[in-house]
């Protein structure tokens, strides 16, 4: 017969062995998946040195392909709107190292800048009962709500920018000017002319100036909406007799919410009359703008570039001759 001795014996001699079991086995276990994840931690990290060492190739590589871009430019464009008059439409929401990209590249190109004129985008927006009443004296129009005073801006603006007159210097005859009302109203932020413009000795425009819309940073909030102003304005400038082509133009880094280009190139009527250039603080978006502006020139069509939707290319495709 077995004792209760032999069975609590057994008992522990089975739990002695499971125990013993367990602990050998997690031992094993443990120093298998140590040395799959040391191994695994070895790859990552040399895949992590090879993509550093890449990515510091690639920015190396980027810089002096913007080096070398920058330092042909000049050549590229050079006297390809030589002679030509450029006038800069924008609002106080652009980047000013944009604004001076696209007016360097124009004077490269041999054209003549002959007028900044930057609006106040809040003031634009007509929100106040101020700004309305104020904006309706200067268009001699019955106080309204904000898109039809501003529809009504844009088509009075349009056709004072294709009429080539001097600037009033009479305080007097100030207010009945579109841009010098505008401008002593301060639905300007600032009115850039050169000096034979400003003191009222040249016209202003000249006439079949060429125009340059420019669209609000990438991290700008504006309180106008790119089809409330920009588009219609760019529309009704390039619909003008008297007016030389006309192009809008903004950064690569604008997101699509905020994008004007991609709101011009949804407008198929507009972007038939008015190129469109998506990265024009690149060195081929200022070439693209030059050559668009060249092309219009010569009556070619409009044309979308950059890399956002609806671009055709980079650049225009060049054909025999041109």
């Amino acid at each position: 017969m077995i004792s209760l001795r032999y069975h609590i014996v057994s008992l522990v001699a089975v739990f002695l062995a499971l125990a013993l079991g367990i602990v050998v086995g997690s031992t094993v276990l443990q120093e298998g998946t140590v040395s799959v994840l040391r191994a695994t931690s070895e790859r990552v990290r040399q895949e992590s040195e090879r993509n550093s060492k890449e990515n510091v190739a690639l920015k190396q590589e980027q810089a002096r392909l913007q080096s070398f871009g920058t330092t042909v430019l000049p050549e590229l464009v050079q006297d390809r709107l030589k002679g030509r008059s450029v006038v800069l439409v924008d609002t106080d929401k652009v980047d000013s190292g944009l604004r001076d990209g696209v007016r360097n590249v124009l004077e490269d190109a041999g054209a003549r800048v002959d007028g900044q004129i930057t609006f106040a985008d809040e003031r634009l927006a007509l929100g106040a009962d101020a700004d309305r009443t104020a904006m309706a004296g200067l268009l001699a129009v019955d106080a309204g709500a904000p898109e039809v005073l501003r529809g009504e801006l844009v088509k009075k603006l349009a056709a004072r920018l294709a009429t080539s007159t001097a600037l009033p210097q009479e305080d007097a005859q100030r207010a009945s000017d579109m841009l010098t009302g505008l401008q002593d109203a301060k639905f300007l932020a600032d009115l850039k002319l050169s000096r034979p413009l400003a003191s009222g000795t040249d016209p202003f425009p000249r006439q079949g100036s060429m125009f340059v819309l420019l669209g609000p940073a990438a991290t700008a909030t504006t309180a106008v909406a790119p089809d409330a102003f920009l588009v219609p304005l760019a529309d009704q400038v390039s619909s003008q007799a008297g007016t030389g082509p006309v192009a809008g133009v903004e950064a690569f880094a604008v997101p699509r919410e905020t994008s004007w280009i991609l709101a011009l190139r949804d407008n198929r009527t507009v972007s038939r009359r008015v190129s469109g250039i998506d990265s024009v603080d690149t060195v081929y978006g200022q070439l693209a703008l030059v050559e668009a502006l060249e092309d219009s020139l010569q009556q070619l069509p409009a044309g979308q570039y950059g890399t956002k939707d609806g671009a055709s290319g980079l650049l225009p495709e060049r054909t025999e001759g041109s």
